[in-house]
């Protein structure tokens, strides 16, 4: 079964990851969200992402977008 998660391109799916994690540490949302943060490394890994690219994406596309 595919999640939602596969059919968005890497920025969005970076944009996800970090922020869904630091919403995390920061008491924003549950743990129960790590759920989610699986569903985006499964779906990571399937186009032969890792979590350290899903950072870098994130740093050089989506945070940006921010200032």
């Amino acid at each position: 079964m595919s999640s939602l998660y596969e059919q968005l391109p890497d920025d969005l799916l970076a944009g996800f990851y970090v922020e869904i994690r630091k919403n995390i540490k920061k008491g924003i949302l549950s743990e129960t969200m790590y759920h989610e943060i699986a569903l985006i490394k499964e779906a990571a890994e399937k186009r032969g992402v890792s979590e350290r690219e899903l950072y870098e994406i994130y740093q050089k596309q989506i945070k940006p977008l921010y200032k």
